[in-house]
């Protein structure tokens, strides 16, 4: 066993980390002017960079096998997950040719088919005329909750928009985002629109398992859109609980909720679950679209059904969309991710037979893309 594990480092330097170079750097907080913090719709009221409102139910409804029951609302993975900063990003212009980050973690996952580059790290983006370019992504020790470190550098001197995606599957304690001394810094160049799409769902929405933040499926249809996407994506935990569709329609001024937690419950959860979420919704916002979508393909659509005929749930879905409708909601529509989300070669998209690889995320941002155009 003492020779199973090689350190690259020792053949190849470029694969080693970096500690950061705290010498002519500014450090600035991300929710401070100019900077713009997107991403977490309670942060005004709470100051964390948490998803859901700190101040809690203490009992959620549960709907093991179509019955409903309560349960303690620690016992609730969406709450346990919450303070996990996906979708987060940190917006603003500069013209610094260097950027670092100060970062203390909590909660941090890892995993064995899961890059820490992409559960546990930070990337960042350049808008370049009229195109972003990913740049860099935070290296560092991965045993480790506290680093700094630089994530790019030598850059031409000129002023650009920027975004630092945050972590997929870590809190954060602590976020400094450092940048030159005599860098000139403004706002970020306004969305298109202010109002957010809200997008809820399971481990795929929440970034499993892109290599870093900025690939993941929300913040590459934020990217597209020029709009904030909230990210409400909870890994085996979003699962339509009632107590969640009260919280996410007290978000102001939604401009699409997009809902796709197909692959975190059975046929009968799915059942007892979706018309309460969608009253709820409907109750606080009328006229805002929703779009419901059915799973993405796994490796089911080869061992089921070859054919990719949609399972119950994906049924269950489109049938709902087509039954509102006839009932009076023009404003509910179905997105159909099992033939249109990843492409006709869909097993190159993902990692385990279920969570979507970068080219699984590209393939779903840019499908649903128009799709989500066309309703706002």
């Amino acid at each position: 066993m003492a020779d199973f594990y090689q350190d690259i480092r020792s053949i190849d330097p470029r694969m080693a980390t970096v500690p950061g170079n705290r010498d002519g750097l500014a450090w600035h907080l991300p929710y401070e002017a100019p900077m713009r913090l997107f991403g977490f719709p309670w942060f005004d009221q709470d100051h964390a960079y948490n998803r859901l409102p700190l101040k809690r139910p203490a009992q959620v409804t549960q709907f093991p096998d179509g019955v409903k029951a309560m349960v303690p609302a620690k016992n609730c993975g969406a709450y346990s997950l919450a303070g996990h900063t996906a979708g987060g990003q940190v917006r603003f212009r500069t013209d610094s040719a260097r950027f670092a980050v100060d970062v203390e973690e909590f909660d941090v996952f890892q995993f064995d088919h899961f890059a820490p580059t992409g559960s546990m790290g930070l990337d960042i983006y350049l808008k370049d005329g009229n195109q972003w370019v990913g740049l860099g992504a935070t290296r560092r020790d991965p045993t480790q909750a506290a680093f700094t470190t630089e994530i790019a550098g030598g850059i031409r001197r000129e002023m650009r928009d920027v975004i630092i995606h945050l972590p997929t599957y870590s809190g954060l304690s602590k976020l400094f985002i450092g940048l030159e001394e005599t860098a000139h810094m403004e706002p970020p160049t306004p969305f298109d629109a202010p109002e957010p799409v809200v997008w809820y769902g399971t481990s795929i929405t929440q970034g499993g398992c892109v290599t870093r933040p900025g690939l993941a499926a929300s913040n590459i249809l934020s990217r597209l859109l020029n709009r904030e996407v909230v990210n409400q994506g909870y890994s085996g935990s979003g699962k339509g609980e009632p107590e969640i569709a009260v919280m996410l329609a007290d978000i102001p001024n939604p401009a699409l909720y997009i809902l796709d937690y197909t692959w975190n419950v059975g046929v009968a959860e799915l059942q007892a679950t979706l018309p309460t979420f969608l009253d709820t919704l409907r109750g606080k916002h009328p006229t805002v679209p929703i779009l419901l979508v059915s799973p993405t393909p796994g490796r089911g659509a080869l061992e089921i059904a070859p054919d990719r005929t949609h399972d119950e749930k994906g049924n269950y879905m489109e049938e709902t969309c087509r039954k509102r409708r006839a009932e009076g909601d023009p404003r509910i529509f179905f997105f159909d991710a099992l033939h249109d989300g990843c492409g006709e070669d869909f097993w190159e998209g993902y990692v385990d037979g279920c969570h979507l690889n970068d080219l699984g995320f590209y393939r779903l941002a840019h499908a649903i893309c128009p799709v989500v155009k066309a309703l706002l």
